[in-house]
């Protein structure tokens, strides 16, 4: 799958701005537990600040969702053009995206690109969640140390507020999600291959095709989860490889192109 496409603009601006969220978020924790210790500030100036930061965090997950959905809008769009030989995309080739060019256009070829699709996002997913994983653990941990030291107070109650409804905690908990509803997809692709090994009629297949198509749309939007550049980067040949090894396996793929 090619890095460059006419969705990674949105997707870029869309993941910066989870940076951006999550620093407001580690700086709101920080504070919180500085405060709990030292009182730097008075206790009312103390809420201000924490819910000043909490406005602007919103306002720039509003602004972080609105770009993943402009760029989810137009990834899908080049999804079906390249099912179906369809240009909608003006000055796109999505074959650069996409790498199932020996396959005929029409719903075996949207079958490919939702298989090639569920792999890639299964796999990056896999080596994002292990820094979520410590991350998150760490964050409950110094809030259990927190609550021991010194009980339930406003500001235990603030850390514990921002471990809870963080967007970091929450986005860990919607990557699992998004990689079980890739990996359950998966199979489904395979056993759509698998059963066209037995009966070779396509028109059998084709409402499954298109189920597992909303399915895996669905999964995608509704996380916002915009996979990391660097990893894909990284894992790009190696999932090409393992994609081209998963699509000479099945005859689907190779009599029907």
């Amino acid at each position: 799958m090619a890095k460059d496409n006419p969705q990674s603009k949105s997707f870029r601006i869309s993941e910066n701005l989870i940076h951006v969220i999550d620093i407001t978020s580690i700086i709101s924790f920080i504070l919180a537990l500085i405060q709990s210790y030292a009182s730097i500030v008075p206790h009312k100036l103390f809420l201000f600040i924490a819910a000043f930061l909490l406005v602007i965090e919103k306002i720039i997950s509003y602004n972080q969702v609105k770009f993943f959905d402009d760029a989810h809008k137009i990834r899908q769009t080049a999804l079906l053009d390249n099912s179906f030989g369809e240009k909608r995309i003006q000055n796109y080739d999505s074959g650069k995206y996409f790498d199932n060019e020996s396959i005929q256009f029409g719903e075996i070829k949207l079958l490919a690109n939702i298989h090639e699709n569920t792999l890639y996002t299964g796999k990056i997913i896999e080596k994002m969640l292990p820094r979520y994983y410590v991350i998150s653990t760490t964050l409950f941990v110094i809030l259990i140390l927190q609550v021991c030291y010194s009980g339930i107070n406003d500001f235990s109650s603030s850390l514990l507020n921002f471990v809870i409804s963080s967007d970091f905690v929450i986005r860990t908990i919607k990557l699992r999600n998004l990689r079980k509803a890739a990996a359950s997809v998966f199979e489904e692709a395979n056993k759509i291959c698998s059963d066209f090994e037995k009966n070779s009629n396509t028109s059998l297949i084709t409402r499954k095709i298109i189920n597992i198509f909303v399915k895996y749309e669905e999964a995608v939007f509704e996380s916002k989860i915009v996979l990391n550049e660097k990893v894909h980067s990284e894992q790009n040949l190696l999932l090409l490889h393992e994609w081209e090894g998963i699509k000479n396996t099945y005859k689907i793929y190779t009599v029907i192109s």
